[in-house]
């Protein structure tokens, strides 16, 4: 785990770069991931069933059926057969390889998985079938989910509560409907009216940012968005606005909201 620069993370209570290396270790187990390339995320010199069953091994558990079990077991919720087990990765679809890294995650029943990105390398048919997946795996076994996306509607139909991030600042977050009914920041409102409409008789006023993104590693003073943003006054390049609560738990960084 690499070294914050600032701030805390806090996983059940405990921030996680205060516990031992041990510590650590027996919480690691609640915490997965899913990475947005399935491809690149599993080795392809390694079977998928003992790339799944690894951590299994890893955590103590030694009965190598019951790992197998476990594995076939995980693979069939996550929409594949057991057959699957004794296969490489490069034998199965993008979607199939998306399932496995799905499976891996799963194996140790966490709590909580980070989803980088899981459904952008595939295509769209078959990112409804993962986003599906999700959405199921969500209910049964209470999952929670930090999902990172750029697809404002896959973020509408998976999330409860959305956080709005421009240049690694925190810009706006609310409750997923009161953030598409009532967008604050003049970034989220650009972003959602970017979403399109599947009605073609539907139009939608079009609000296009101005300039590029500045860099990063050197971002603009004040607010970081004010170098694009059409409601910008002198304010905003000389102070960084407050991250106040706007009322329903409404957060939003910005000084005209």
């Amino acid at each position: 785990m690499g070294e914050k620069t600032d701030g805390k993370v806090i996983f059940n209570g405990q921030d996680i770069h205060q516990l031992s290396k041990e510590d650590l270790r027996r919480l690691r187990p609640k915490m997965q991931i899913v990475f947005q390339d399935p491809f690149s995320s599993l080795n392809p010199r390694i079977k998928v069933g003992e790339a799944i069953g690894e951590a299994l091994y890893d955590h103590g558990m030694k009965d190598r059926k019951k790992v197998k079990e476990l594995v076939m077991e995980t693979l069939e919720i996550c929409g594949l057969s057991s057959y699957h087990y004794n296969r490489f990765p490069h034998e199965f679809s993008g979607g199939q390889r998306q399932r496995i890294g799905i499976a891996r995650a799963l194996i140790m029943q966490p709590d909580f998985i980070v989803a980088d990105e899981p459904v952008s390398a595939l295509d769209v048919s078959i990112q409804a079938q993962i986003i599906n997946l999700l959405s199921d795996l969500q209910r049964d076994r209470d999952l929670t989910y930090l999902f990172i996306s750029h697809d404002l509607s896959v973020v509408e139909h998976l999330c409860n509560r959305v956080g709005v991030m421009y240049l690694g600042s925190m810009v706006e977050m609310a409750t997923s409907e009161e953030l598409f009914r009532n967008p604050l920041h003049p970034y989220t409102k650009a972003l959602m009216s970017a979403i399109p409409i599947p009605d073609p008789t539907l139009k939608r006023e079009r609000i296009v940012l101005q300039g590029d993104i500045p860099s990063p590693a050197n971002p603009p003073s004040g607010c970081k968005f004010h170098t694009r943003c059409p409601m910008a006054s002198d304010i905003c390049k000389q102070q960084t606005p407050e991250y106040r609560d706007m009322g329903n738990s409404h957060f939003v960084a910005c000084h005209f909201a």
